[in-house]
Parts: structure tokens; C-alpha cells; sequence
């Protein structure tokens, strides 16, 4: 009973308390969904597993998503699959599995990082995974299918919007105060400010270096680059891992796992190296494996982590050209 009590306390304390960021003040009335904000921060349950000590509410909502996400997944996971027996519907299920799954991931990130943009670009990723999962079956004409799901995604959706508002609202007065004082440099010596100086090195040494090396004719060590990455993830872990695609039309779709880390692709050039890929719904794809490259943080028809670099390549999707 004590506990409750302070449970209680505790929630009344961080609900009606203000988190100030340069005169705005931000709580769950500052939120598009105030109503599901107020009842998942009430949630004793959910208090419970939470810091107590933490005075941002900002990082209290976020960990109450993340929470939230953690059940949206594993109810996905348990979900009968006696309702996806067709191949289309149990492949859009497959996706929602593991778009859920890079949701949580994502939150995950955020909730451990400082970095308000950072925060920002995962926490957008993580709301379109949720769209992405919905267009899976929408596509393949079986929106229907979406009555099996979890009752609950409803509020998780609102509780990604509410998350990702705060930190666009902390975001925005970050770079408010940034221009304040300057600004800051997008590039250094023509490179990205974000990109590391090893990488930098990399970019900058001949394909020589490369630790895989794909090519058509056969004088590489493979002939595919799905071949090439499959080889490269066995190596990663002990620093960024080059693979080398020297010139050709390459005409395959490349999965990149979220497990492999700091991958290097580099091609021979742009209009040398050229991948093309074709997938899409008339051919039983949905657009989430539609990708010619396929790597998480969505972007249209290329998917783009940011352990992962490709450079000097021409990406073709013919499932994205529209007549």
C-alpha cells in the first residue's frame, strides 16, 4: 500500500510538473494526443519500472513509449498465425514482426542518447515503421488482416507522435540556440562533420585496401555483392569492414541486416558500379522489401543505416519508377 502511494505521488509529481526549455514549457498538454499522454504517464505499472529520480519529462514519455513498444512487439510476435496462411498476408505479417522489432531498437537509441537529433531521426524512423507495416497488407489488398493486431497499436501510434513533437519542440530550440551562437559547420574538408576521420582515411585510400572485393568476372572474391555482404557481416565487429564492387550492371537485391555494423561499400564510380532491383507488389513484394538496398532507417525505395556507407554507386528501383 505504501508503494502505491508513492507510485501515486510520484506519477501526480511528473505529470503535472513542467520541463522549461528556454521559457517553453512542455507536458502532456503540449502533446497532439494530451489524453493518451496523461493516461500512459498515470499508469502505475509503468511508473514503476521508470527512474523516479528523473526531472525531464521529455525522457519520462520517452521511456513510457518505449515501454509500450516493448508489449507492442511481443504481442506481435504470440499473434495466431492460423490468420496469415496466404503467402502475401503472412509476409506482410513478417515485416510488421520485424519492423516492430527496429522500433524498439530505435527507442531504445533514443532513450540512451543525448543527441536531440539523433533522438529525432529515430524516433521519425520508428513511426514510419509503423506505416510501413499498415502498407504491407493495404498494398497487397488485405487491410482486413489489420483487424488481427493488437487493439493497442492505436495508442502506440499516438504515444510515437507525442515522443517525436517533445523532441522536435527540444530540437527546435536546440538550433534556435546553435544559430545564436554561429551556427554550426555541415562539412569539414569536403567530407560530412559527422563522418568519422578513419572513415575519412578510407574514402580517401585506393579500392586496394578493400577487405572484400566483388566482381562479375570473377577476379574478386565474389561475383554477387549479396555474396560480398554475407562475407563482410562475418567480419564485423572488428572495425569498418570494406567491400570493394568493381564495375557492372548488378542485378540483385541486397538485405543488409541491422546486426551487421559499420559496413563500407564502395563502387568504381557512378556510372561504372550500378545495382538495379525491381521488386514490388504485382510480383508479391511489399514496398518495405522492395528496397534495391535494403537497410533500416526508411528512405523511399533506398533503406540507409548509419553504420552502414556506400559511395562512387548508381542504385536503380525500377519499382519506383512510375508511369
Amino acid at each position: 500500500m505504501e508503494k502505491f502511494f508513492c507510485n501515486c505521488f510520484i506519477g501526480y509529481c511528473l505529470l503535472y510538473s513542467l520541463l522549461l526549455v528556454h521559457g517553453k514549457q512542455l507536458s502532456c498538454n503540449e502533446t497532439p494526443y494530451p489524453r493518451v499522454c496523461k493516461h500512459y504517464v498515470e499508469t502505475t505499472n509503468t511508473l514503476s519500472n521508470l527512474d523516479a529520480s528523473s526531472s525531464s519529462f521529455h525522457d519520462m514519455t520517452l521511456k513510457v513509449t518505449m515501454e509500450q513498444a516493448m508489449e507492442v512487439y511481443k504481442h506481435v510476435s504470440n499473434m495466431d498465425l492460423n490468420n496469415f496462411k496466404d503467402k502475401r498476408s503472412k509476409s506482410a505479417w513478417e515485416d510488421c514482426l520485424e519492423l516492430y522489432e527496429d522500433t524498439l531498437y530505435q527507442l531504445k537509441r533514443s532513450v540512451n542518447s543525448n543527441n536531440l537529433n539523433d533522438r529525432l531521426t529515430w524516433q521519425s524512423a520508428s513511426i514510419a515503421n509503423h506505416q510501413t507495416c499498415q502498407n504491407g497488407f493495404t498494398e497487397f489488398n488485405l487491410p482486413s488482416h489489420l483487424n488481427y493486431f493488437p487493439s493497442m497499436l492505436s495508442n502506440f501510434s499516438k504515444l510515437l507522435s507525442n515522443s517525436l513533437s517533445l523532441s522536435k519542440a527540444m530540437t527546435l530550440t536546440s538550433l534556435s540556440s546553435t544559430k545564436q551562437n554561429g551556427g554550426r559547420r555541415l562539412l569539414s574538408d569536403g567530407f560530412p562533420s559527422w563522418m568519422s576521420h578513419s572513415d575519412r582515411r578510407l574514402l580517401q585510400e585506393p579500392a586496394s585496401k578493400a577487405d572484400v572485393v566483388v566482381a562479375q568476372d570473377g577476379s574478386g572474391n565474389y561475383k554477387t555483392i549479396s555474396e560480398g555482404v554475407a562475407a563482410a557481416a562475418k567480419l564485423s565487429g572488428k572495425g569498418r569492414v570494406v567491400v570493394h564492387v568493381k564495375a557492372g550492371v548488378y542485378k540483385e537485391s541486397i538485405d543488409i541486416k541491422r546486426t551487421v555494423k559499420n559496413l563500407m561499400i564502395i563502387g568504381d564510380g557512378m556510372g561504372a558500379t550500378i545495382v538495379t532491383g525491381s521488386n514490388n507488389a504485382q510480383d508479391g513484394s511489399t514496398t518495405f522489401r522492395s528496397a534495391t538496398f535494403g537497410k533500416f532507417i526508411v528512405d523511399s525505395c533506398i533503406h540507409i543505416s548509419h553504420a552502414f556507407i556506400h559511395v562512387y554507386i548508381y542504385i536503380i528501383n525500377h519499382a519506383c519508377v512510375w508511369n
